[in-house]
């Protein structure tokens, strides 16, 4: 068996479910004499899907497990057609709980919204078209609660992920945020043939003002440099701190003279503290640590300058 991911162990649990409630309704509870072959079909599709999934396992990508989601919203309507009790049809309403969470939390939230509402509208028409309108009154306690269930699980999936990608000092994007972004920017400019730049940013002796004040007048200066940079660069470009005193830059749309008019402006505007830079301009097919490491090897470069400047200027 291949190493599973959160999503292969979900998709394959609920497929396990979805074919164990048919099959104890076609053996243990049955409610009618004879076979029923439809349920039995049902569970051995679901058990196969199942299978299949944990057979996937890590490979099992988000495109196929919204094509694997999509069979649910099929089923639905012999489901609901073919069974024999009208306390079946609605239990098995208590499937879009499992069924809509995982949707959420594992695929983008306009799919899951989508496919859900979408089972749910189903679920809901036939059930009328059926049995009239004396179940609205349980459908409506269904929709509700299962929509705010959904929703308020989407609202903390977005939360966590947000938190993911942040810096929890600066509350600047962090590393691992940064370097998404990148690789979508690097798409776009390659793509529409624009230039792309980074700027890299440290600050001078950093050090000697933790030691010398303490780590929380660090923090701050750290939090108030970073908000300083925020508010003087563009919407469109992606400021993050990628670890103690370092941030980086990416400028959209700019080259590395146009890079380096920002940082200079940048650094006229934010004197305190004193910080070094360095500049990179995207080249096309380099991978995206080396576009980093030049900028960071500049910064180094204009560090030193910058160390042997101030004390060239010492009498």
């Amino acid at each position: 068996m291949r190493k599973q991911t959160d999503r292969s162990l979900a998709a394959a649990a609920f497929y396990i479910a979805g074919g164990l409630f048919p099959l104890l309704n076609a053996t243990v509870f049955k409610l009618v004499d004879g076979p029923r072959y439809d349920l039995l079909l049902i569970a051995t599709l679901c058990f196969g899907c199942s299978f299949g999934i944990l057979l996937a396992g890590e490979r099992f990508s988000k495109a196929a497990a919204g094509a694997v989601m999509c069979l649910p919203l099929i089923t639905v309507v012999p489901n609901v057609l073919l069974s024999s009790h009208e306390l079946r049809v609605f239990s098995s309403g208590f499937f879009f709980f499992p069924y809509f969470i995982f949707l959420v939390w594992f695929l983008p939230t306009w799919f899951a919204r989508l496919l859900g509402y979408s089972w749910l509208a189903l679920f809901c028409m036939i059930v009328v078209l059926r049995y009239g309108t004396d179940p609205l009154s349980g459908l409506l306690m269904l929709v509700v609660s299962g929509a705010v269930l959904g929703e308020l699980v989407g609202r903390f999936k977005q939360r966590i992920e947000r938190e993911a990608v942040t810096d929890p000092l600066c509350r600047v994007w962090n590393r691992r945020g940064f370097e998404s972004l990148l690789s979508k920017a690097v798409a776009t400019a390659e793509r529409n043939e624009r230039p792309l730049a980074l700027v890299y940013l440290d600050l001078d002796d950093f050090k000697a003002i933790n030691d010398g004040r303490g780590h929380i007048v660090g923090d701050q200066t750290l939090r108030d440099f970073a908000r300083e940079v925020d508010l003087q660069i563009r919407t469109e470009d992606v400021f993050a701190r990628f670890g103690g005193d370092e941030f980086a830059l990416l400028l959209i749309d700019s080259d590395a003279e146009q890079a380096l008019e920002t940082a200079e402006r940048l650094r006229r505007e934010i004197p305190d503290p004193a910080w070094s830079f360095g500049i990179s301009e995207w080249q096309p097919g380099e991978k995206p640590r080396d576009f980093i490491s030049r900028a960071d090897l500049r910064m180094f470069d204009d560090k030193q300058r910058r160390k042997k400047a101030a004390v060239d200027s010492v009498p």
